[in-house]
Formats: C-alpha cells, structure tokens, sequence
C-alpha cells in the first residue's frame, strides 16, 4: 500500500503538516480489554480537572488546527479536532470507552497529548491512501458532502474520515477481531520533534504492552511526501 498526501494540503493548508503512520500486524485487540477500558477512566478524570468547555478551543494543542483552516478565507471558522471533540464529550460524561482495546489506547493517548489519533483497520482498506483537500464534490456517508478544501483522507474506494470538523467512516474501524491496524497521528506546530518523539514513543509503547504486534514507523511532510507500507 502506498500513502501520500497532495502538494496542495502543504500549500492550502500547512507547510509543516506532518503525518506520522503506525503500522501494526499481527496484533491482539481482546484479551487486555478490560485494562485498556480502566486506563481510558483515569485520562477521563484527569481532563475533567484540566478542562472546561469554555478553554477547549484556547489550548495551544488545540488552537493551531484552527488557526492553520483560517487560510481558506474570510469566513473561517473554528473547527473541531477528533481531540476536540473527544475533550468536549468526556466534559458532557458521554460514555467513549470501546470494546476493542487498540482504540481505548488511541482514545487515551489523544487526550494525554491533545493530538488527533485514528486508527483503521488495515483488512477494510481497498488500494492506496491518500490525505487531500476536498473539491466539495466527495460525500462523507451517504448524505453529508465534505466542504471544499477539507482535509480529509480516502482510500481508491471511498473517503475514510475528515480531520479537522472530525467524521470517520465506521466501515473501517478497527474492531475487536482486527488483527492489522494503520494508526495515523496529524502533527502541527507548536509540536516539534522533540515531543513529537515523546508522543511516538509513549504511543509505541502502549499499543505494543496492550495489543503486542509487529510494529513500524512511518512518517510523511513535504519533502516526503509518499511512503509505501
């Protein structure tokens, strides 16, 4: 499988946009459930302590993504991140845990570093993966159209989730029979390599003690641009 992002995401969107793929195989998404599930509850009471709805969108993880959307003009907007909106519903006590244990990981990780995290899995994907702007023209379900120059990201049959005012098609997500997953992490300043190595490693190091696997690292910007996996 290849993976690429368009030049026009570096141009549009950010120039220092990173993406930051995780490949997982062979991995066991059931047996530590019930751990992955007490793991998410803590980072749960945690970002109740931190946050309130109204500092959400100030939090300097958080407000660059906006800041970086405001290049599409005059009517730019707040957007929410899937980290964003994850904050807002552990602050509304609406239940997020899982029952697959990769994503209680991912779930727990995106609140401790306020980062967007997603994860597919690898079986459901149909050839490449590519992150684009939307024309305006691509649908996200069957109703929704996605707002032209969106980030989004698609695989050669259908889009596969939006980045920024966050959807994920639920066709792809990795359950608990999953056993081949692709992690993505979207890095933006102020994240620099230093926390960005942070991340992945704290990132590593969990998915790896919770779901075992064979795991490699990828990453993409804008001066390279394309990977295959």
């Amino acid at each position: 499988m290849k993976v690429s992002i368009s030049k026009d995401v570096f141009k549009e969107f950010h120039p220092k946009l990173k993406v930051v793929l995780i490949s997982m195989k062979g991995i066991d998404n059931q047996s530590k459930l019930e751990e992955s599930q007490e793991l998410l509850e803590e980072i749960k009471q945690f970002t109740k302590l931190t946050f309130n709805k109204d500092t959400i969108k100030n939090h300097y993880l958080v407000s660059p993504w906006a800041l970086a959307q405001q290049a599409f003009g005059k009517k730019a907007k707040h957007y929410n991140t899937s980290a964003e909106r994850l904050i807002k519903a552990v602050l509304s006590n609406k239940e997020i845990k899982t029952k697959d244990t990769l994503r209680n990981i991912l779930q727990y990780l995106s609140l401790k570093h306020i980062v967007p995290i997603e994860a597919d899995d690898l079986n459901k994907l149909e050839g490449d993966l590519f992150f684009s702007l939307a024309t305006g023209r691509e649908k996200a379900g069957i109703l929704k159209k996605l707002n032209k120059n969106t980030l989004y990201y698609h695989d050669n049959k259908k889009v596969l989730g939006t980045k920024l005012d966050y959807w994920h098609n639920q066709k792809t997500l990795p359950d608990k029979n999953t056993t081949n997953a692709l992690i993505h992490l979207e890095i933006l300043p102020p994240l620099d390599q230093k926390k960005t190595e942070v991340l992945l490693k704290d990132t590593t190091s969990l998915v790896r003690n919770f779901c075992g696997g064979k795991i490699k690292i990828f990453s993409l910007d804008k001066k390279n641009s394309s990977v295959k996996i």
